[in-house]
């Protein structure tokens, strides 16, 4: 398989009350010229900006549930599509975080 596009991107920083915490959405595709399809698969995590002394942060919002996504296209077509595919699933990720900026 032919990697196509690995990304991650900050989408939201939201406050809690053990501290700031990035969200994060991330992105990976391959290619597999057998098929002539393209393999996206997505995922959104929490990163902490700083750790508190113990080391623990809580997790401030729900996000969304991994996500792949399969599509036939050649070869050419795989960056655009898989940039496009991207920029969805980053709006989805700040979208189900919109309403939870500031927990304290």
């Amino acid at each position: 398989m032919r990697r196509v596009l690995s990304i991650s991107e900050v989408v939201e920083t939201l406050a809690t009350p053990s501290g700031a915490v990035e969200v994060l959405a991330t992105g990976d595709a391959g290619y597999d010229e057998d098929r002539a399809q393209m393999e996206m698969r997505l995922d959104s995590q929490f990163r902490p900006v700083a750790a508190k002394p113990d080391g623990r942060w809580p997790l401030p919002a729900r996000l969304p549930q991994r996500d792949t996504v399969k599509v036939s296209l050649d070869w050419m077509e795989a960056l655009p599509a898989a940039r496009d595919i991207f920029r969805d699933w980053a709006k989805r990720v700040h979208q189900s975080v919109c309403n939870t900026k500031d927990l304290n």
